[in-house]
């Protein structure tokens, strides 16, 4: 085999090895992207340019219908080319108040969708006030806007020494009620 036969084998498989690397990395980048499938969503970051921001701690403010702020913050927000006003987030924490109580709503993951004032979260959920009021779920949507809370997954709730278990929970701040939805078992305990 001469010098110049060996030089143009080699030049071929360098063009060969480079055009399988790109085919890889554009399949990798293709698969490596959040799924929202119905009503409920997954979170696994894209890593390819169609991020246009990431956040770090970044706190979210604004009013409700009644003019009553809110806040919602996170360790990390990452919002997408396609979705301007949507915000995926790593341990969100929602805070509003009503009638100078607070009350918190916290997650594993969610989604803030600022143009709709809407918090999605999943993953041990948790709503509280600061007194003697908890829930926890599995994922729950919280309307900041018109004040309403709402989950169909199997909720717990405490308040005082009383527990209910729920298949659903929808709460509406405006008319002050909580309607668990499903089967639903109570225990009232006395506080004695």
């Amino acid at each position: 085999m001469t010098y110049s036969k060996f030089i143009k084998t080699i030049k071929f498989i360098f063009l060969a090895i480079s055009i399988i690397m790109l085919v890889l990395i554009i399949i990798n980048n293709r698969q490596n992207q959040i799924k929202v499938v119905g009503e409920k969503f997954s979170y696994t970051e894209k890593i390819d340019g169609s991020i246009n921001q990431v956040l770090v701690k970044p706190i979210f403010m604004g009013l409700n219908k009644k003019e009553q702020p809110f806040k919602v913050t996170a360790s990390k927000a990452t919002r997408f080319k396609e979705e301007s006003n949507t915000f995926y987030l790593e341990n969100p924490v929602g805070e509003i108040l009503i009638d100078n109580d607070k009350y918190f709503l916290s997650g594993n993951n969610g989604i803030y969708d600022k143009n709709i004032q809407e918090l999605k979260i999943n993953g041990d959920v948790k709503f509280n006030n600061n007194l003697d009021l908890r829930f926890s779920t599995t994922e729950v949507l919280f309307d900041f806007k018109d004040q309403v809370l709402f989950g169909e997954k199997a909720v717990s709730g405490y308040r005082n020494n009383s527990k209910i278990d729920s298949q659903g929970i929808k709460i509406l701040n405006k008319e002050n009620k909580i309607i668990f939805t499903g089967k639903t078992k109570l225990l009232l305990k006395n506080e004695n």
